[in-house]
């Protein structure tokens, strides 16, 4: 059995909305305020009036509908009958609904139940009424022919951070014990749900050594007291405990307390009081309980590390509008936890983005970060309202623009413009146009765009344009303009050099060219590289293009070579360029706009 969705509408901050629940584990994260609280309490209401509509033999439902007291709804956190419902609703139609679709022997049950507010009586009683009676009937009759009853058949307990317990514990009966796991109130009973039984005890302490990697044993003590039960923990009262342990013992006691049909788990915060090396712990002893589903709140980004693809329901106030809210897709699970900080930190910002730039890797999101200031205050531009993130990589690209859109669907907004900036590698020119189609494809959005570097990467585009390098070339050697022939001269010579040695199978250049080639094939899942040959590649270069064979191996010999000629001919000490030097020296010597590469300044005006 398990719930396959929750329906909550006009309760509290909740005007209409849909949770789409894994089956077994769901981990609810967003930001606060946002209503993952409220989404526990809408089951807490619905096991309330599901409780007060069973019949006295257990087995059936009333045909008319029990109303419930309005003191019974104290552990809501509301004040006033009001208080129950969403702000749209005006006490003379005050109505909300809850209900859960009950997966069970694969048949679906939709049991939903209507509160409404009664007239001219405030803070009494609430009416409450089937949304579909038949619903209900079938699955009782369907519970109680598998050997349940319909109090056992649905067990509901909620978990919360605890500090410590109650000092002293009277002996309670199973129903009062049972009403204060369902309110969320198990810590107030804890020594009474742990001695249930021997059997009983042995399988919490079972749970407990397989979180704490520890032994307990529980005792109890002074049994013909019959007013408070006394009990130890490893000879120590259970008084002296740590928050952690307690925690771990509240849990555990409340799902061993019942068996049922299905037994559903609401845990705020399990892993506040617990080390990181135990919250992984934690929820592997989770995943071995059966016959159960669990719902948990949590915004520990360790915790939400260990959590599996599809457990996560990330709730926000777009999700909301949208009245529904699922487990986050395959794939997607990674891409939210590493770039929406804690409960996802950057959400604030990708709520309301323009533009969303998705770059290669490292060097190119450093480029915009150190140029963007720049750019922004030479031209006296705002700030464009971007939301920047790199993919680490290429080699599976698409897969990686899916997972992208896949996650941030819901967040952004739909008018948000994609652009993919891409290295070219080993990609022919002729044949970018083609795949730039095949790599938008993966992304969901409409409005997108892709762009391919004027050159091998973004370190290979100082040489895509020959006068700009001469310029810096100059200036990192303290050169006067004058020498720009000279410069130029010798620039364009090693161009012509590396046109050439490139397409000699025995040079250095070409070899160093034809390993990477030969390991974007072997890696990359594009389809291009399927049938791709080297010479296609290669039939595209002359003096022209020589940024298109640039790896930064290349590049280095390429800049080596020339700081050779350079300090052949001047009187200079400096060292050699590289190409990650090159790109720090560009950052940190820009004076001016007309400082900037032309294929630079494309680059940063596509986000505005």
């Amino acid at each position: 059995m398990m719930i396959k969705k929750i329906t909550i509408k006009n309760f509290k901050s909740i005007e209409i909305l849909e949770v789409v629940c894994n089956e077994n584990f769901n981990v609810i994260i967003g930001e606060n305020n946002i209503g993952k609280t409220t989404i526990f309490e809408a089951i807490h209401l619905w096991k309330i009036c599901y409780d007060s509509n069973i019949k006295k033999d257990k087995k059936q439902f009333y045909a008319m509908t029990k109303n419930i007291p309005f003191k019974d709804m104290d552990f809501l956190r509301v004040y006033d009958d009001m208080d129950l419902f969403n702000d749209k609703c005006k006490p003379k139609n005050a109505e909300l609904l809850v209900g859960l679709e009950i997966d069970y022997n694969s048949i679906l049950f939709n049991l939903g139940f209507i509160v409404s507010k009664v007239q001219n009586i405030d803070n009494a009683y609430l009416q409450v009424r089937y949304e579909d009676k038949d619903e209900f009937f079938r699955f009782a009759d369907e519970l109680v022919g598998q050997g349940y009853n319909l109090m056992n058949g649905v067990v509901i307990c909620e978990s919360r951070p605890i500090a410590n317990i109650i000092t002293k514990e009277p002996y309670m009966y199973k129903n009062q014990i049972l009403d204060k796991i369902s309110k969320g109130k198990g810590h107030e009973v804890l020594r009474n749900k742990i001695t249930k039984s021997p059997v009983h005890v042995a399988r919490i302490e079972q749970h407990i050594k397989n979180v704490m990697e520890k032994e307990y044993k529980f005792v109890e003590v002074d049994k013909d007291n019959k007013t408070y039960i006394k009990l130890t923990v490893n000879n120590t009262n259970i008084l002296s405990q740590g928050s952690g342990f307690l925690q771990v013992a509240e849990i555990f006691s409340s799902l061993e307390y019942t068996e049922a049909a299905l037994y559903i788990l609401l845990i705020d915060e399990p892993d506040s009081h617990l080390h990181t090396k135990l919250q992984k712990k934690l929820i592997e002893e989770f995943r071995a309980i059966d016959n159960s589903q669990l719902f948990i709140i949590s915004h520990n980004d360790r915790f939400l590390n260990e959590v599996q693809d599809g457990e996560l329901l990330f709730i926000d106030d777009k999700g909301k509008r949208r009245g529904r809210i699922e487990p986050l897709r395959p794939g997607c699970k990674n891409l939210v936890l590493n770039n929406l900080s804690g409960v996802v930190g950057a959400i604030e910002q990708l709520k309301y983005v323009d533009k969303i730039l998705i770059l290669e890797g490292k060097s190119d999101k450093t480029f915009f970060e150190k140029m963007l200031p720049k750019y922004r205050q030479f031209l006296g531009k705002e700030e464009p309202n971007v939301y920047i993130d790199k993919v680490n990589g290429i080699d599976t690209l698409n897969d990686k623009l899916l997972t992208y859109s896949t996650a941030f669907d819901g967040i952004v907004p739909d008018t948000a413009k994609w652009i993919v900036i891409r290295d070219t590698d080993c990609v022919p020119i002729s044949k970018q146009s083609s795949v730039k189609g095949t790599n938008l494809g993966y992304l969901r959005a409409t409005n997108k765009d892709l762009y391919f570097q004027k050159g091998y990467g973004i370190e290979s585009t100082f040489l895509s344009e020959t006068n700009m390098f001469v310029k810096w070339i100059l200036k990192y050697y303290e050169l006067n303009d004058t020498e720009n022939l000279t410069i130029t001269s010798m620039v364009e010579d090693l161009n012509n050099t590396y046109a050439g040695k490139v397409l000699v199978s025995t040079d250095a250049i070409h070899e160093e060219l034809e390993s990477h080639f030969l390991r974007q094939k072997e890696q990359r899942k594009e389809k291009i590289y399927e049938t791709l040959r080297f010479q296609e590649m290669l039939r595209e270069i002359d003096n022209t293009k020589i940024s298109y064979i640039m790896t930064k191996p290349i590049l280095d010999m390429y800049l080596a070579e020339l700081h050779g000629r350079i300090v052949a001919i001047y009187d200079i000490s400096l060292s050699a360029l590289r190409n990650d030097t090159l790109l720090e020296f560009y950052y940190g010597n820009i004076s001016s706009i007309d400082d900037i590469y032309e294929c630079h300044k494309e680059l940063l005006e596509l986000l505005y």
